[in-house]
């Protein structure tokens, strides 16, 4: 009877010192405080991803026009890729499609809410990909896209079809809009916007919010396109001025260092290419 009590106490006792050990190991006894790739320093730009870090407040600093500009990494898995996009929309608001005899006046053949080679379109992956530094060049990639089948758009369909592009516009659906049912659903998604996280609202390089465009069409008409506005999910005709905020994929494997920033005052994140403060 005495061994048994003995061995009862020796087995209790070790099972202490493995609950004792499991417990080190988790909060931080043994050293490891927190799990590796939190305390490893961030070497390529899917390191920055949201859903890879769920930090909401890092940002990969872009070149445009010569200066740098904060952008998201929202996804480091979109298509294989990682998703990056604009912090702050671009400061010229633009038209979706302009109205094709400049009256303002539509008719149910022109589907200006049609956003493949739309003006949009065309402008994202021309005129705004030229103001693009070349590191940022180098390391983009281009992506499979969901956009609206031309035969949906009019008559509530429900068609999509998939498009190629560099740069983009993300869609209602990516940026979390529950699917009205004049909408085609356009890719999936983004956990970054799930239960309205950090935001859908998005202003100017001056805080100033106002309504920007998605790439979704509302489909009970020919030349309306959803936005998102400052207080709302709204939508407005193709030719109405509103802001842009372009996404784009970059490699995965995308190299990326800090940099002091002289604008912000802070230490931030920007892809390897020289040495220079931004």
């Amino acid at each position: 009877m005495k061994n048994l009590k003995k061995r009862i106490e020796k087995t209790r006792h070790e099972l202490y010192v493995i609950l004792l050990i499991i417990f080190l190991l988790s909060f931080g006894g043994c050293g490891q405080v927190f799990p590796l790739r939190e305390r490893q320093t961030p070497t390529t730009i899917a390191d920055l991803a949201y859903d890879i870090t769920r930090d909401a407040d890092l940002r990969i600093f872009l070149e445009e026009n010569g200066a740098f500009v904060p952008y998201i990494v929202l996804t480091a898995d979109y298509g294989g890729n990682v998703l990056v996009l604009r912090e702050y929309l671009l400061d010229e608001q633009r038209p979706f499609n302009p109205s094709p005899r400049g009256d303002g006046l539509w008719s149910w053949m022109d589907f200006g809410s049609y956003y493949p080679n739309s003006q949009i379109d065309d402008f994202l992956n021309t005129e705004f990909m030229n103001t693009l530094g070349e590191s940022v060049i180098d390391a983009m990639v281009s992506s499979d896209i969901i956009v609206t089948d031309k035969s949906s758009i009019g008559v509530t369909g429900r068609t999509s079809t998939k498009i190629t592009r560099y740069i983009f516009l993300l869609s209602l659906r990516e940026l979390g809009v529950p699917d009205p049912s004049t909408s085609v659903p356009e890719g999936n998604v983004l956990r970054f916007f799930r239960g309205y996280h950090a935001g859908r609202v998005a202003g100017l390089s001056n805080g100033t919010a106002i309504p920007y465009w998605t790439r979704t069409p509302q489909t009970w008409e020919t030349c309306f396109v959803f936005t998102i506005g400052v207080n709302a999910v709204g939508s407005g005709t193709a030719d109405n001025y509103s802001g842009v905020r372009p996404a784009f994929a970059l490699d995965r494997s995308t190299a990326i260092t800090t940099c002091s920033n002289t604008i912000y005052g802070e230490i931030v994140f920007v892809l390897c290419i020289n040495d220079k403060n931004i």
